[in-house]
């Protein structure tokens, strides 16, 4: 048996290409449908579990066509409405971002994905993702990819939430994500409120290559005194969805 990454990556590739445009259309559908509440945004985060099953080449296309079948469905339910791969080879695959009431109805959604049900990937729900609504739009015709550098911003050596230079900290960073984005090198960034379980504070999507990005995050006043650190990777999702990022290699 071939590992999936070796039975599928280029399989992968050409459906995401596909599928990324519409999940992307899944936003501007779903700002027409009625709401009677502020929308919530809560990130998925998709890894490969380690004891992933082994699965031979024609099963590993089978359930990679049920999992984009899925997302298709969950765009047309105006559910879903960012997804994207990670560029590198890691055990995180990729994210998605849906617009939903609660964070256990979003893990309802990504444990019904084929991937998620049969063990290829894991899912982990964060939210709500306190990002600027306006930071997610319609795509750009004709559709196609972009690239950005997406970081996991976690919890740095010196984090204490109770301390009282904790608040200050935090309109630090809001400082500088405001900064970042004024320059037009972040597309969309955001925290996760305080009661959401593990290390992970927030996420950060840059508008650059990820060479730039660890360069701009020197002068996070948060990165700097160890209260936040940094994991940086280069991601992809449909062109026009967010601020326009790089061109796909």
């Amino acid at each position: 048996m071939l590992s999936w990454f070796m039975q599928t990556n280029v399989f992968t590739r050409v459906i995401v290409l596909g599928v990324l445009a519409l999940t992307g259309l899944a936003f501007g559908q779903a700002q027409a449908a009625p709401n009677t509440k502020p929308a919530e945004y809560y990130f998925v985060l998709l890894s490969r579990p380690a004891n992933a099953p082994q699965l031979s080449k024609e099963a590993g296309e089978k359930l990679q066509e049920e999992h984009m079948a899925n997302i298709r469905k969950m765009v047309a339910e105006h559910k879903m409405l960012v997804a994207g791969p990670f560029m590198d080879d890691t055990v995180l695959r990729g994210i998605f971002v849906f617009q939903a009431d609660s964070a256990a109805q979003v893990q309802d959604w990504a444990n019904a994905d084929p991937a998620v049900k049969a063990g290829r990937l894991a899912a982990e729900v964060h939210g709500p993702w306190l990002i600027d609504p306006g930071a997610i739009h319609s795509p750009s015709e004709p559709p196609g990819m972009e690239t950005y550098t997406l970081v996991l911003m976690k919890n740095g050596d010196h984090w204490n939430p109770t301390a009282p230079e904790a608040l200050d900290a935090r309109k630090q960073h809001a400082a500088f994500v405001q900064q970042m984005t004024d320059q037009g090198n972040l597309a969309a960034a955001g925290l996760f409120p305080r009661s959401d379980p593990g290390e992970l504070c927030g996420v950060e999507i840059f508008r650059v290559g990820a060479e730039q990005t660890a360069k701009l995050l020197q002068d996070d006043p948060s990165v700097k005194d160890g209260l936040l650190k940094t994991e940086i990777h280069p991601w992809a999702t449909g062109k026009g969805v967010l601020a326009s990022g790089q061109p796909l290699p």
